[in-house]
């Protein structure tokens, strides 16, 4: 949040930069020959610069203001047509979704399907692999017992 804050500060920094130099550029171009005495008190003092500063502060805020109005529309119709692309989009990909939806879903089923057939298919050659495993696992036990009774050969 600090980084933002700092970005913000600058940036608001630049616009307070920008602003016076514009409002100096227009206290400029309405006095050419220097600030005269505004508020005809007889003498040219802070209260003309000031009064002369308004004036050329007033008249930029004017233009801004006209130049924002000038241009909002053009941005709302760009970040309209934008969220339009958006949608749209959005709407594409949600439609091919839906349309490669039921290919793939045929898809995982056809894969279940198969490997079920499989099982099924090699479920009695397993079977008796395993049964046979178990008798020679039972012969082996049974001749290990058996050798065990035979009197040690010399």
């Amino acid at each position: 949040m600090g980084f933002l804050k700092k970005l913000l500060g600058i940036g608001v920094t630049a616009g307070a930069t920008v602003a016076a130099v514009k409002v100096a550029e227009q206290v400029k171009e309405n006095n050419p020959d220097g600030v005269q005495d505004v508020n005809g008190d007889g003498k040219v003092d802070v209260k003309d610069y000031f009064e002369e500063v308004k004036k050329a502060a007033t008249e930029v805020y004017q233009d801004a203001a006209s130049a924002i109005k000038e241009k909002a529309p053009v941005f709302t119709q760009k970040a309209k047509d934008a969220a339009e692309d958006v949608k749209e989009a959005v709407n594409d990909a949600a439609e091919t979704v839906k349309e490669k939806a039921p290919e793939y879903v045929q898809k995982a089923k056809d894969a279940v399907t198969d490997a079920a057939a499989t099982v099924k298919e090699k479920a009695p050659e397993y079977a008796e692999k395993a049964k046979e495993a178990v008798l020679n696992a039972k012969d082996a036990v049974v001749n290990a017992f058996d050798k065990k009774d035979d009197e040690p050969k010399a």
